[in-house]
């Protein structure tokens, strides 16, 4: 009885860590090379409340009969907290369209095949083309993460000096950190993410990868920037600390990220 005990304890345990393994194969392939359309919009503030409730009211039904048909992993929409420029080029929100593949992105078939889930409303009558700017787009590859939910994310875009290098080092140094971080509450981070831009690219280019810190409430990215992981406040400091050492960031992102930018998620349709 104690033998067969020990043997179906260790089967169970084994077949708990084979079924965990195929759980985060699993994850690890519906996550990476997933493709993302990201719309940037600049919204006049006058045009505002108008904007938020065509979208949220009826496009979002668009995305929701897509995504039901497979068409679309989610859809979500964003708006920056703050103003970092006046100018009717700067956009204030952000549409995220995430598909599973290449291959599977048909942004023209998506819209036009689920046009049906907007009723009796006439689409001319519920536009925000002619209101809004465009500012500009990207299409980009989600890289890794670690997974939660959020509801503000602190972007930080970035032009390295080389792409995989920078991919290959958050991957395996400061993801780590990051998921250890997350598990234990040890700053109020909930999720973090990484992706790398596919077009467009050249070297005018506003960046070419960017990561993403997310927090539940904006004080707690607000504070997560205040005080930065290498001070005395910070529970990291020490294991950041002895990642700086190991990070060959100063070489690879020599001034920085280009831009940090927190926003605020309006609506996620998944």
């Amino acid at each position: 009885m104690y033998l067969n005990g020990v043997f179906n304890f260790n089967h169970s345990f084994i077949m708990k860590k084979i079924v965990f393994i195929l759980i985060a194969m699993l994850v690890a392939g519906s996550v990476y090379g997933q493709i993302s359309y990201l719309q940037y919009r600049h919204v006049p503030a006058d045009q505002d409340a108008k904007f938020l409730e065509r979208e949220t009211k009826h496009w979002s039904k668009v995305a929701e009969s897509a995504i039901k048909k497979g068409q679309m992993i989610s859809w979500s929409l964003w708006r920056k907290v703050g103003i970092t420029n006046a100018d009717d080029l700067t956009p204030n929100y952000v549409f995220v369209n995430t598909f599973e593949s290449l291959d599977k992105m048909d942004p023209e078939k998506l819209w036009s095949d689920n046009m049906d889930a907007l009723g009796d409303v006439k689409p001319e009558d519920i536009e925000t083309d002619s209101f809004t700017t465009t500012t500009f787009d990207y299409y980009v590859q989600s890289e890794d993460q670690v997974p939660g939910d959020y509801k503000f994310a602190l972007v930080n875009y970035a032009k390295p000096t080389d792409v995989t290098a920078f991919i290959q080092e958050n991957r395996s140094l400061w993801k780590p950190f990051h998921e250890a971080s997350i598990k234990n509450i040890l700053n109020s981070m909930t999720y973090w993410g990484m992706s790398s831009v596919i077009y467009p690219v050249g070297n005018q280019d506003r960046f070419s990868v960017f990561t993403v810190d997310g927090f539940n409430t904006l004080n707690d990215a607000l504070d997560y920037l205040r005080f930065t992981e290498t001070s005395d406040n910070s529970p990291n400091a020490a294991a950041w600390d002895d990642l700086a050492g190991k990070s060959k960031m100063d070489e690879l992102v020599p001034n920085g990220f280009e831009r940090r930018i927190i926003y605020e998620r309006v609506m996620t349709v998944k």
